[in-house]
């Protein structure tokens, strides 16, 4: 048993590794063999025998601090509108953190990876002139200037020709889905914001996986009933069986739809 241990230890002994030399070597209290290993650096450090010999470990870490000066000089160099100035000690995903210069005057810092990529052009002041829409005409719609924002578009107050002024968000400006304040084309069924003919039609959208509509399942296997009016969502309760998630969504259509459905389609009769 002794020869046994001995000859498994004079395996490693004096074996080399990547820049580690092995010691000497023992069990330890879980039974794996662990090498002490003198560096070419001069460091000592205890191994398991099994990353040593699988190349895991090549040195005392020494090798990897080097590896961490390593990188692609990138100083001087141009990607779009930023300038490389030097690297830093940051590193994000294992890529090295370059300061930057970006002709707008910013100083910036990115990653190697997205600007050898092309990912990163700028210090983000590309993308604000891309969406600066001041003086452009779309349709009759002039945009002044930006008043706010919702759901990440900007909200921009235009002038129209007929005189008007409204306030579009840049996605319906530059889709070309608002041209106008609203004079150019007048939908009769559209009062307080809500269209007669949709609320009280029973088509189905493209999206009901139901076959109800305002119904729609959860992912606990249970039955969700909503109703959209005058563009505000109200939630109508969580139910077991569609049947009653459907009985929900007929209550809330007589509470807000039909009072509003009969105001108003007898007054567009009598006009």
């Amino acid at each position: 048993m002794l020869e046994n241990m001995k000859s498994q230890t004079d395996r490693y002994q004096g074996k080399r590794f990547g820049k580690l030399t092995v010691l000497s070597s023992y069990r330890d209290h879980k039974g794996y063999w662990k090498c002490v290993c003198q560096c070419d650096c001069g460091q000592q450090k205890e191994v398991y025998a099994s990353n040593l010999v699988s190349g895991r470990t090549r040195s005392c870490g020494c090798m990897e601090e080097a590896n961490r000066k390593k990188y692609v000089d990138l100083t001087n160099q141009r990607f779009g509108m930023l300038k490389a100035i030097c690297p830093t000690q940051q590193r994000k995903k294992g890529c090295v953190v370059w300061k930057c210069q970006c002709d707008c005057g910013n100083i910036c810092y990115i990653t190697s990876r997205n600007l050898i990529r092309g990912d990163t052009k700028s210090c983000g002041c590309l993308r604000s002139l891309n969406n600066d829409l001041t003086g452009k005409q779309f349709g009759k719609l002039h945009a002044i200037k930006v008043v706010g924002k919702s759901h990440g578009h900007l909200l921009w107050l235009c002038q129209c020709e007929c005189g008007n002024q409204c306030i579009v968000q840049d996605g319906n400006l530059k889709s070309g889905h608002t041209q106008s304040c609203g004079c150019v084309r007048v939908n009769p069924n559209l009062i307080e914001g809500t269209n007669l003919c949709l609320i009280g039609s029973d088509k189905l959208s493209k999206r009901n996986t139901s076959g109800v509509k305002g119904v729609s399942p959860t992912r606990n296997g249970r039955w969700v009933a909503t109703i959209t009016f005058k563009g505000k969502r109200y939630f109508l309760g969580q139910f077991t069986t569609i049947s009653e998630a459907e009985t929900a969504r007929k209550e809330g259509e007589e509470k807000y739809f039909a009072p509003f459905l009969i105001k108003h389609r007898k007054y567009n009769l009598k006009q």
